[in-house]
């Protein structure tokens, strides 16, 4: 993100072109219109543009300055970006956000140098000591939980199995979580709770 950017977060859709003088949107007047500065119009081409006129969160035009201001009106709203970008609003599609949340909340399975987990043995210890210190918790959510860990850089170079995780616990389920956020691997336990078994099939995407 830029460090003098203004994030607009417009419910809208940008216009390709600006749109001509014979288009029944030309008649319009713009809520708002934006310029002064960089334009982010997000096409491969001509990707920035100088103005964009907006009405009731819908582009109207976008282009250069002279051109977009045919749109503005007596009531129209003039914002200066003072050099400042503009983007349009964000979809995000593929977030991992709550994974800040979920990784404080759990064992720090993470390789050196942001954690100690570089083996099966210390990523077992790792879950052993959590479970010790979060005791309460532990038995309050019936669960051993631990995030971040990477077969790439654990010294057995694969991933953990639920057998390696029954060592930690045999009652309480266990679950591992990738760092990467899209691999996980479960204890017997656990595995038992949501009835995955070696005749289970795998799900759409994925693979058990």
């Amino acid at each position: 993100m830029l460090t003098r950017s203004i994030q607009l977060y417009l419910t809208m859709t940008i216009v390709g072109t600006l749109a001509c003088p014979g288009n029944s949107l030309a008649q319009q007047s713009a809520d708002t219109i934006y310029q002064g500065g960089s334009i982010l119009r997000m096409t491969d081409i001509d990707p920035r543009a100088e103005a964009v006129a907006v009405k009731d969160g819908r582009v109207l035009a976008v282009g250069k300055t002279a051109d977009v201001s045919k749109y503005r009106g007596d009531s129209t709203n003039m914002v200066d970006l003072a050099g400042r970008a503009l983007l349009p609003g964000f979809v995000d599609a593929h977030g991992h956000v709550f994974g800040i949340g979920l990784q404080a909340l759990s064992a720090n399975m993470l390789p050196a140098p942001d954690g100690a987990v570089n083996s099966i043995a210390a990523l077992q210890e790792a879950l052993l000591e959590w479970a010790k210190t979060y005791e309460k918790r532990v038995k309050a959510v019936n669960l051993i939980l631990g995030f971040g860990y990477d077969d790439a850089q654990l010294k057995e170079l694969r991933h953990p199995t639920r057998d390696d995780l029954d060592k930690v616990s045999k009652d309480i389920p266990v679950y591992i979580i990738h760092q990467s956020g899209h691999i996980g691997v479960g204890n017997s336990k656990a595995l038992e709770l949501v009835k995955i078994t070696s005749k289970t099939k795998n799900p759409i995407g994925g693979v058990i």
